[in-house]
């Protein structure tokens, strides 16, 4: 266990970390230092766990690994595995459920994507963030409220071409992913329900009033990933409570814990650990409830900050 530190007077125990663009970069890329700063606390004595929305094919190889990550929390909290040992909790949506949601969405025309068991479907016509990795380039918040075009994209035509390229240079030839006309046949297929599903609308406003139909059903967890992008569990399940099922599981203490993360379905780490880290590049809402902020994802944020902590718990300073 590292500390105490000032943040954290008694210690940290457990780090639990989001995927993308928390430490993955531009949908896949590690940082070594931030690798680094993982081997270094489990090292101390911390328990590490991924925390993320993608499903267990997509969190990258070398988290999956005994040797660098203790657990991992996929789909939002649907399902938890010990690296060493495999699926530990798996709480579905029923296959019927899914299947509502999206006939109620049916008029906004969403593309879909959903995760049964070990497998995922994307809808061709639907861009997710877990395959590009850069949903957000696409609209970016700006301050007062509002939306506008990110200067890193020239054309929004040419951004979502590319970014279909990318998404089938994805899924293509990866066990366990598949890139489909229609999800609907693997939903209804799932005899052991589906763990995560998840939709891209045209706009903005299309996504507002997704988000209303599927909370007047009253049976789901929902996360708005992106100006356009809706990730739904079963209700109740989310990546906060699944922390804290394991938290108690391993005898740990919440006010041990320390989460880190940059979007909207990292909010409820807030309530589970003693401390939410926000990335420098989060949203809005998740630094307003964040107990400090790190540097950005592509600053190393999280091994940095890491490095302060052990350095703190130890006496000393380091940048």
């Amino acid at each position: 266990m590292l500390g105490p530190t000032k943040l954290c007077p008694e210690g940290i125990g457990l780090i639990f970390l989001d995927l993308d663009d928390t430490i993955v970069i531009d949908g896949g890329r590690i940082s070594p230092r931030v690798l680094d700063a993982v081997a270094l606390a489990r090292e101390r004595g911390c328990v590490v766990c991924a925390s993320t929305g993608r499903p267990l094919v997509m969190v990258p190889p070398v988290l999956r690994r005994p040797d660098v990550m203790d657990y991992l929390i996929c789909s939002n909290g649907a399902r938890t595995y010990d690296t060493a040992r495999g699926l530990l909790s798996d709480r579905p949506m029923r296959a019927e459920q899914v299947l509502a949601a999206m006939d109620a969405l049916e008029p906004l025309r969403p593309g879909w994507n959903a995760f049964a068991g070990e497998e995922a479907y994307f809808e061709w016509r639907g861009l997710s963030y877990m395959l590009t990795g850069r949903s957000r380039r696409i609209l970016a918040p700006v301050q007062g409220g509002g939306m506008v075009r990110s200067r890193r994209v020239g054309g929004m035509a040419r951004l979502v071409l590319k970014a279909m390229g990318l998404a089938r240079r994805a899924v293509v030839g990866r066990a366990g992913m598949h890139q489909v006309w229609s999800v609907r046949p693997a939903v209804r297929a799932a005899a052991d329900g589906v763990s995560k599903a998840g939709c891209t609308l045209s706009s903005p406003e299309a996504c507002e009033r997704a988000i209303t139909i599927l909370a007047h059903l009253g049976c789901f967890e929902l996360a708005r990933m992106a100006p356009t992008e809706i990730e739904v569990t079963a209700r109740g399940v989310n990546k906060g409570t699944a922390v804290t099922w394991l938290i108690e599981c391993l005898g740990e203490k919440a006010s041990r814990a320390v989460a880190f993360g940059d979007s909207s379905n990292d909010l409820p780490l807030a309530d589970a650990c003693g401390l939410l880290v926000a990335m420098g590049n989060a949203d809005e809402e998740l630094v307003e409830r964040a107990g400090d902020v790190c540097e950005t994802v592509y600053d190393d944020g999280v091994a940095r900050w890491i490095e302060r902590a052990m350095a703190e718990a130890d006496g000393g300073s380091r940048a």
